[in-house]
């Protein structure tokens, strides 16, 4: 009991740690990126070859930002001093809103869209911007590993007092081999499903935690074809 005490101990410092190592790097990294956009806007009074080392340095201090924010967020999911903020909410039209959300990002992909959620009221306990976050994540992968024309349909069905949402796309699928790790941090499907995606591979876990934090589950369903699903289900009131 000692030993599993301590290792719960152990394990809780280390999420604080990357939690204020993430909180600390944000500053440093934020005025990298707005002094190389600043240097970009003028960069003609420098020349062609100055303007191409700044595009790589306002390009990959883009990226490590993002995958800052990305951590810093799952560390803070993963804190035992995290917690939802939870209203008794219509999760239909809480999804037709995320929906709503993720629309331009679809659109700018060339993707094409469905959406089916059923009029009738599906109450339960929601933190409304989490779970937008998880729509929003699992559109952002399907958009960065899908080419366009790719479909994605939105379902909200009521089964067994639980409200189970299923995100499909018919794109290029998962592979069983990286489907099995797909939800643990840094996972990504590049090899499989594109390149240079820019992916850090934390969306999903986040999307996971979040999921779990409403007492739901976020799953992955290989079995439709072309393409997958991933089915959130949630406790109804």
């Amino acid at each position: 009991e000692r030993e599993t005490a301590l290792r719960r101990e152990s394990e809780e410092e280390r999420k604080r740690m990357i939690l204020d190592v993430s909180h600390d790097l944000k500053n440093p990294l934020a005025s990298t990126v707005g002094y190389s956009e600043l240097c970009l806007k003028r960069a003609e009074e420098l020349g062609k070859p100055v303007r191409g080392y700044l595009e790589v340095i306002h390009k990959n201090s883009r990226r490590a930002s993002a995958l800052l924010n990305e951590l810093f967020e799952l560390s803070r999911l993963e804190s035992p001093d995290f917690h939802l903020k939870p209203e008794r909410l219509d999760a239909c039209e809480v999804l037709r809103q995320a929906c709503g959300d993720i629309l331009p990002s679809l659109e700018q992909a060339g993707f094409g869209y469905e959406f089916e959620i059923p009029d009738e009221p599906a109450y339960a306990m929601i933190d409304a911007a989490r779970l937008n976050r998880v729509l929003h994540n699992l559109a952002d992968n399907a958009v960065r590993y899908n080419p366009a024309g790719t479909r994605v349909t939105v379902r909200l069905e009521k089964a067994d007092r639980r409200a189970r949402i299923t995100f499909r796309d018919d794109g290029v699928g998962i592979p069983e081999s990286v489907a099995r790790d797909i939800f643990k941090p840094f996972v990504r499907g590049d090899d499989a499903r594109g390149s240079e995606t820019g992916g850090a591979g934390l969306g999903l876990s986040i999307a996971r935690r979040i999921a779990e934090a409403h007492g739901g589950t976020l799953t992955l369903d290989l079995s439709v074809r072309p393409g997958c699903a991933f089915i959130l289900e949630l406790p109804l009131t």
